[in-house]
């Protein structure tokens, strides 16, 4: 029987530590690839959950603004009606977010930018609660008006019977993309008026 050399030995030795450096070093390589990974796919996953709370955010912001914007109360005589600018809307409507619906309540919405950032607010009695935010935005009221002119303040002149406008809406626009929150206006324009209101008023 042929026995190795000591120097042989050695040698052998030698190999199997360059082997076990070199399988350490592709492990670590493996091991690194996958926390870049893993780090990108989490980072992805929670601009997506981000982008989708954001969304669902807007979709209610939205949903609440058109449901109390949609049915106001027509003017009447010697009665207050919708009246808006740029930076707010005010009118009785029957769909309050926080009131019983059907019930004739004042409501008013608000726009305010301070620092690059609008938001839009919700006052209802002596409660005023944020509901939606644009980052590097700005945004203003407008009002479709019967010519189907998009108008910055509501009413335009005073009358005893001055109409509702057909529609109203949030521009919002940030950098160069705009976007547009369209609230028709589903209740009669004009109120049904009779010869007593027009001399007295309403009781």
């Amino acid at each position: 029987m042929i026995s190795k050399s000591p120097l042989a030995r050695m040698r052998q030795r030698a190999f199997t530590l360059i082997e076990m450096l070199v399988v350490m070093i592709i492990v670590a390589m493996v091991v690194t690839l996958i926390v870049q990974g893993f780090g990108y796919t989490l980072g992805l996953y929670q601009r997506v959950v981000k982008s989708q709370s954001s969304a669902y955010q807007q979709v209610f912001a939205y949903h609440w603004l058109n449901s109390s914007l949609s049915a106001p109360v027509a003017m009447r005589p010697k009665d207050r009606a919708l009246e808006g600018d740029v930076k707010q809307v005010s009118t009785y409507t029957y769909q309050p977010l926080l009131a019983q619906q059907g019930l004739k309540t004042l409501i008013q919405w608000e726009l305010e930018e301070q620092a690059g950032q609008l938001s839009l607010f919700y006052r209802e009695g002596q409660t005023r609660f944020p509901v939606y935010q644009w980052l590097d935005a700005a945004g203003q009221f407008e009002y479709l008006d019967e010519q189907n002119q998009w108008v910055k303040r509501w009413p335009q002149q005073k009358s005893d019977t001055m109409p509702l406008p057909q529609a109203i809406r949030i521009l919002v626009t940030s950098g160069r993309d705009s976007f547009n929150y369209v609230v028709k206006v589903k209740t009669r324009l004009r109120a049904e008026v009779t010869s007593d209101e027009i001399l007295y008023g309403r009781d």
